[in-house]
């Protein structure tokens, strides 16, 4: 049973949260809130069944206006798009604010996987990027590079983290791993709801 709800605009310590993991990213990352008309807001949900942690919303300006005429505000969860989380003094992007910043030209400089018809199955089910179901690979991938990864389509299917270094990747058997699935796409249709 949820207990309380504090829906509110970030602080100056979770943008400073927010700013120095998304920096680890890319360095251009908070430029898009300066020159956008969007704000982050965050929803603490305190519960006494499970730990939830603090989610960030990016809401553009004119969704403000219409949250300012709600007169329960503490009935709000969420509004927007959904952007990450905050956990342990760390903020965890989601896969669709990776995909608002790179339609925006903020991530296109992140490393990429595209996979075949195969691969995006196996990615949507939650599983981990095998060596062969790629196509093709950002020529200077390292280990541990947060990764964009993307169909035949060119769409976005998931986010996820290199476990190699491009010059092993010769070496890797056909079953390897060569990154895992932080979140993807068919995630909603997995979750329990």
């Amino acid at each position: 049973m949820i207990e309380s709800t504090n829906f509110r605009q970030i602080n100056e310590i979770e943008k400073e949260i927010i700013s120095k993991s998304l920096s680890k990213i890319t360095p251009k990352i908070m430029q898009i809130f300066v020159r956008s008309k969007k704000k982050l807001y965050i929803s603490l949900i305190e519960s006494n069944l499970k730990t939830i942690y603090p989610t960030i919303y990016l809401i553009p300006n004119e969704s403000l206006k219409r949250l300012d005429l709600i007169e329960f505000k503490t009935k709000i969860y969420s509004a927007g798009l959904y952007f990450g989380f905050i956990k342990k003094g760390n903020f965890y992007i989601s896969l669709e604010g990776t995909e608002f910043l790179y339609k925006q030209g903020i991530l296109s400089d992140l490393k990429r996987l595209h996979l075949t018809m195969e691969g995006e199955k196996s990615v949507l089910y939650g599983n981990n990027i095998l060596k062969k179901t790629v196509i093709k690979t950002s020529s200077n991938l390292q280990k541990g590079d947060f990764l964009l990864i993307f169909n035949k389509l060119n769409e976005i299917l998931a986010i996820a983290q290199s476990n190699v270094n491009n010059k092993n990747l010769q070496n890797l058997k056909p079953n390897d791993v060569i990154a895992f699935n932080l979140s993807d796409k068919g995630i909603y249709l997995r979750e329990k709801q």
